[in-house]
């Protein structure tokens, strides 16, 4: 910035340590005068805008023990204290917390309501740096003091550090001379992401971690979910290494061990979220006094088995990318014990009929279970009704078997689905039903026919009549109900919720006691990182010369590909599913098949986890690439989405029931390549490329995609996107 005098201003920001940026600002005066230097600020007052448009409240009124006393001392830095506030989805505070402003130059600071200003005079040219801190207790900001003395007294040192430490991400980050300007410039944006959402140990977590997106505030924090840590560590093992492995060491600090105060029985449990915030109840189990009352701490479920995929990985690139061959052999004899646990959890805990084929399901959890150990659920018998809570799962499934609601939910299905990975998807149950018609201001019949998925699907399966009446609630919204009633056509309704129906497992211990929940299903996604996790640990113990270990392992991969093939094909459709565990299927089978596969329930994109982790026989390859490069199914504009266009549940903006998600898509197109579809493949990626919507452009990377027109949806700044998008352009663009 440039004044007509010739004055000029440079400013540059760095992030120089786990709790301070420093902020350059040149400032080149060639005019000979004396100039008054003005930095000003302001707190922010609104407590929520989106698009421009701020809510009615005040962050006062919103947060009103979110107090902010702001002071500055004799040379003008300036300290905001902040009160304690715990509301976990808006922000979180100790009563400690505090943001201070430190210069090198003495500035007199005044303050006004928010604002405040700080004033200094000088002559000619002039460098002044300000760091900017934010610590969240008084131990932590005791320790920064000297931190942000040693900045002010060497920040050259530490801008130089900073670019010194990118420009090593990039030299070690962009190493595909055959990838395009355009996909280099995705991989810049991507490593980009995957740092910037990289977050210092905090509150009870020990370990520096990475982010889902900082910039949505039910990702940020430092909140970390395996299923993300997976794909982010095997993407910066090759320019972050350190992070990559940190990441995952912050996931299994709270791995569940023997002797564990709320659940010893889950010895080898994942838990899906960790974070500086226990949640109270384990807050309670462990006697923390402080950062115990998260609601964002979640143990109702884990996440798929790739950690083995993930480690792998970083040890690959330690050994033979950065030279670390003692640090690599050192990290597998540090993860092994651990990933061995986690491989044998899922055996213990979610393998109800003992074959060797976990299942998803869900942990023992206030949210799933009663305190005298019932499975809790929800449900409506019409459409006037709100939801009633019941428990019991002989309750649940006789309910179910009754087909007597309009909608019904369990926690326990939930969680389940969230531990796939794809919250919601089709295959667990999830599709729209009449329910979800109710409550607008105002629908035709033809537009509550269609959100009602289940109703359309019942049509054309079974011949259902779904037309509609469509009436009002007492509050002027709208109350939907079927027009035919008959007991015939109900029937019909009845079996199309039959072929959504889920049903549970009790998993109890040697005492009869419940210790967890099952799917009646196998998944054909986990089956496939099933196969995987053994491969991957057979290479690890191989590595540390545990032969014997790895041949089990190695015999066990087999024995998985073996039944992916036999049991989870369907021959007339060409596609991978989800299977039943249903004892009556598996004796009209008799092939050691657990039960049939979920057809009905339509094409995923788990269909296709066989091609990525090469489970798949050649032939079943074949028919599954058939159907992902038809356009009536996956061959979107924006390719290969989370369901098929012709599955019953799917929507083009329903979260895992048709968009986009860069981590599925990457599962499908590495598959294509892995079974001989490399042109396949690459033009789907083109497709991407071209049609995600300012991917190559400017906007940040997204949490995915809609399939149809390539508009951005969900959280930007998306870390496992970003995770995908490199492994693209790092492993998967060759020469052509």
């Amino acid at each position: 910035m440039t004044s007509a005098e010739g004055i000029s201003i440079e400013m540059t920001m760095r992030f120089v340590s786990g709790r301070s940026s420093l902020l350059e600002t040149k400032i080149t005066n060639p005019t000979g005068k004396e100039l008054t230097i003005e930095l000003d600020g302001k707190l922010v007052t609104d407590y929520y805008a989106k698009n421009g448009n701020a809510a009615k409240e005040t962050i006062n009124e919103k947060l009103p023990n979110y107090t902010r006393e702001v002071s500055s001392d004799d040379n003008g830095d300036i300290t905001i204290d902040f009160g304690r506030e715990r509301a976990s989805w808006y922000v979180r505070t100790t009563g400690e917390s505090e943001f201070h402003i430190t210069r090198n130059l003495a500035t007199t600071t005044k303050f006004t309501d928010d604002n405040y200003q700080s004033v200094a005079k000088i002559d000619g040219n002039q460098t002044i740096y300000t760091v900017f801190t934010h610590t969240m207790t008084a131990d932590e900001w005791n320790t920064e003091q000297s931190v942000v003395e040693d900045i002010l007294n060497h920040p050259d040192n530490y801008i130089a550090k900073t670019v010194t430490r990118w420009e090593d991400y990039l030299a070690k980050g962009l190493s595909n001379p055959n990838a395009s300007k355009e996909q280099e410039r995705v991989a810049v944006k991507a490593i980009e992401t995957l740092n910037g959402n990289w977050r210092s140990p905090a509150g009870v977590l020990s370990h520096d971690t990475v982010t889902p997106s900082v910039t949505a505030r039910w990702f940020s924090g430092n909140l970390t979910w395996p299923w993300d840590t997976w794909k982010q560590a095997y993407a910066m093992a090759h320019f972050n290494p350190n992070i990559a492995m940190e990441n995952i060491r912050a996931v299994f600090q709270y791995q569940i061990q023997d002797n564990d105060a709320l659940r010893p029985y889950d010895k080898g449990f994942l838990l899906d979220v960790v974070g500086m915030n226990m949640s109270d109840i384990r807050g309670e189990a462990e006697g923390r006094t402080e950062f115990n009352d998260a609601q964002t701490w979640n143990e109702r479920n884990t996440k798929p088995s790739l950690a083995s995929w993930a480690v792998w990985e970083v040890y690959t690139a330690l050994k033979n990318e950065h030279n670390r061959e003692a640090d690599a052999q050192a990290w597998l004899e540090e993860m092994y014990p651990k990933l061995k646990a986690y491989h044998d959890w899922w055996l213990t805990a979610r393998d109800t009929n003992g074959n060797g084929i976990p299942e998803y399901g869900a942990t023992v959890d206030p949210e799933h279970t009663t305190k005298d150990g019932q499975l809790i659920y929800f449900y409506k018998p019409n459409a006037q009704s709100d939801w009633i809570e019941a428990s019991g799962i002989d309750n649940y499934n006789a309910l179910l078997e009754s087909g007597n609601y309009v909608d019904i939910s369990s926690p326990a299905q939930t969680a389940a689905s969230w531990e796939s990975g794809r919250d919601d998807a089709a295959v667990f149950g999830f599709i729209d039903t009449i329910a979800d018609a109710n409550g607008y201001d105002s629908l035709s019949e033809t537009e509550a026919q269609e959100i009602d998925q289940l109703g359309r699907y019942a049509k054309d399966k079974y011949s259902f009549d779904n037309k509609l009446n469509i009436g009002t609630d007492g509050e002027g919204k709208t109350l939907v109900t079927y027009s035919n009633i008959s007991a015939e056509n109900t029937a019909k309704l009845n079996q199309a919720k039959k072929d959504w129906q889920v049903k549970f497992s009790e998993n109890k211990d040697k005492k009869g006691e419940v210790i967890g929940y099952s799917l009646y299903q196998e998944s054909i996604d986990q089956a496939s990182y099933w196969y995987s996790d053994n491969n991957y640990l057979a290479k690890i113990a191989t590595e540390l010369g545990l032969g014997n270990e790895a041949t089990e392992f190695t015999k066990k991969a087999n024995e998985t590909k073996d039944y992916i093939n036999k049991c989870m094909f369907d021959k007339e459709t060409g596609f991978f599913y989800d299977i039943s565990i249903d004892n009556a299927q598996a004796r009209e089978l008799n092939n050691g098949c657990a039960g049939k596969p979920l057809v009905n329930r339509g094409m995923g994109a788990e269909g296709w986890s066989p091609l990525f982790n090469e489970a798949a026989t050649q032939e079943h390859a074949d028919a599954v690439v058939n159907n992902m490069l038809d356009k009536s199914k996956f061959n979107t504009k924006m390719p290969l989405g989370t369901a098929a266009k012709d599955n019953p549940a799917y929507g083009a903006d329903i979260y895992w029931r048709g968009r986009v998600w860069v981590d599925q898509f990457y599962f499908g197109v590495k598959g294509l390549d892995n079974y001989g579809y490399n042109k396949e493949a690459i033009e789907l990626t083109n497709k991407l490329f071209a049609n995600a919507e300012g991917l190559t452009q400017d906007k940040p990377i997204q949490e995915n995609y809609n399939p149809e027109t390539g508009a951005v949806q969900g959280a930007n700044n998306f870390s496992w996107s970003s995770a995908h998008l490199y492994m693209l352009y790092n492993k998967f663009f060759k020469a052509q």
